[in-house]
């Protein structure tokens, strides 16, 4: 009799064991798939725009770009061609390989947590209406979610830095930190990928603007939800930064 306990005891002692490892496998082991944060359903789109195919090649080398990179607060109107918005929605966050959905700048696990949004002035760029968009990079267009011109409500929600009203456009960049969370559970590590590719992604900004004859300042200094109700923000969605961008005067 007492052999036999020992035998059940040993039994439970070995099963909780693998069920153990195998919980713990199933959740920090195998890959999580995560949904598409482009197609979350309370993002309410009004009309969508279909953006210029991107160009690859451009007379300015990657170290001019570094060199000429300068943080530019003056703008004058000239309002700015769509095929350079396109340019600089395709650097902060384009499809650059679309067999894998990899995109322009590097993200942890593959997540691609970041979302960036448009929002254009009067007149701020040629063959686009003044609106707030958010930009969808796997069909490269633009969804108008805001109709109208919107910079003095950004300038006053960024804390009333004038450039951004003075700019004919501003990229704004937001992250999904639930979205990474679900590949990354722990916070800490979470947390810190999604704040590293926003880094990425300005720098991207920042170099295409130089490329293209364009100039831009970063902007983390604005009342969040100021920000968030102004660009009707997913509640998953977090504001990041703001890239005013235009010709310098």
């Amino acid at each position: 009799m007492q052999k036999k306990s020992k035998f059940v005891l040993a039994a439970i002692i070995l099963l909780s064991v693998f069920l153990v490892v195998y919980i713990g496998y199933s959740l920090f082991m195998q890959p999580v798939k995560v949904k598409n944060q482009s197609m979350n359903q309370s993002r309410e789109i009004l009309s969508v725009v279909d953006l210029p195919q991107v160009e690859i090649s451009n007379n300015m080398s990657v170290d001019q770009a570094i060199q000429n990179r300068r943080s530019v607060r003056r703008f004058n109107a000239n309002p700015i061609p769509l095929q350079d918005v396109s340019q600089l929605l395709w650097a902060a966050q384009g499809i650059t390989d679309p067999e894998r959905n990899f995109r322009s700048t590097p993200s942890a696990g593959h997540v691609s947590p970041m979302e960036v949004y448009l929002v254009v002035g009067d007149n701020g760029v040629q063959e686009l209406e003044a609106g707030i968009y958010h930009y969808n990079p796997f069909n490269n267009t633009l969804g108008m979610i805001v109709k109208g011109d919107h910079r003095y409500n950004l300038s006053q929600a960024a804390h009333q830095q004038k450039w951004v009203n003075d700019a004919p456009i501003s990229l704004v960049v937001t992250g999904n930190y639930d979205k990474m969370r679900d590949k990354y559970p722990e916070e800490k590590l979470s947390t810190r990928f999604v704040d590293m590719e926003a880094g990425h992604t300005g720098q991207n900004i920042y170099l295409e603007a130089v490329s293209r004859g364009l100039g831009t300042v970063a902007i983390g200094s604005f009342y969040d939800d100021q920000m968030i109700n102004l660009l009707k923000l997913p509640t998953n969605e977090t504001p990041l930064y703001i890239y005013p961008v235009g010709y310098q005067a």
